[in-house]
């Protein structure tokens, strides 16, 4: 083998063992998940897993680092491929579609980092937190655009307004059936909920139950 393709057989396993690791994370928690049971998942001795990840706390704060770094670039991803001169809410309907899409399609990653914070070791609860902490600020930044284009009340707290929106979509997979919608139509529907509301305009006949 060359050093080329020996590089090659060391990402790929990196990267398989990532998948491997955010699965089990997810669906099993961090106590139960043991490192011998990766490694014979990805067809590796026990012993082999070690020369990629030096503990399971090492590959826990890799699933966390990886899924967090993809989920959040596919987001930019799908805002960037706007227009030019999209304006904020446009760039926000793009945020929530790809943030959407992002956790749907990296779902191991996204069980993985919505394991509650007390399971983990302290250090990497720690650096999760200030993962968090940037992913709102992200969003932050999104609805004061919004507030700034004059699609959001001045009065409206920015903060209730995040939690609102980003625990509807982070969410997504205990509730998302692609069977009855698009990640698109979702989003509109949301969209349409978070801006206009859901009170009629004009009153409506109490339904009959």
């Amino acid at each position: 083998m060359t050093r080329r393709q020996a590089t090659f057989a060391t990402v790929d396993t990196r990267d398989k063992l990532l998948r491997l690791a955010a699965r089990a994370f997810g669906t099993q928690g961090y106590a139960a998940t043991t490192m011998r049971t990766i490694a014979e998942q990805a067809g590796i001795e026990a012993a082999s897993i070690y020369y990629h990840y030096a503990s399971k706390e090492d590959l826990l704060e890799a699933v966390m680092e990886h899924g967090g770094e993809r989920i959040l670039s596919h987001t930019r991803e799908v805002i960037a491929a706007l227009p030019a001169g999209a304006d904020a809410e446009q760039r926000f309907r793009a945020g929530l579609l790809g943030l959407m899409t992002a956790l749907i399609q990296y779902g191991d990653y996204t069980q993985a980092h919505g394991r509650r914070l007390a399971e983990l070791p302290d250090k990497v609860r720690e650096r999760q937190i200030r993962r968090r902490a940037r992913h709102q600020e992200f969003w932050h930044a999104m609805l004061e655009d919004l507030r700034a284009d004059g699609r959001l009340r001045p009065d409206i707290d920015i903060a209730l307004s995040r939690v609102f929106i980003l625990n509807t979509i982070t969410s997504v997979q205990s509730w998302f059936n692609p069977s009855k919608g698009t990640p698109e139509k979702v989003v509109d529907e949301l969209c349409a909920i978070f801006f206009d509301g859901v009170r009629p305009k004009t009153p409506c006949a109490p339904a009959v139950a």
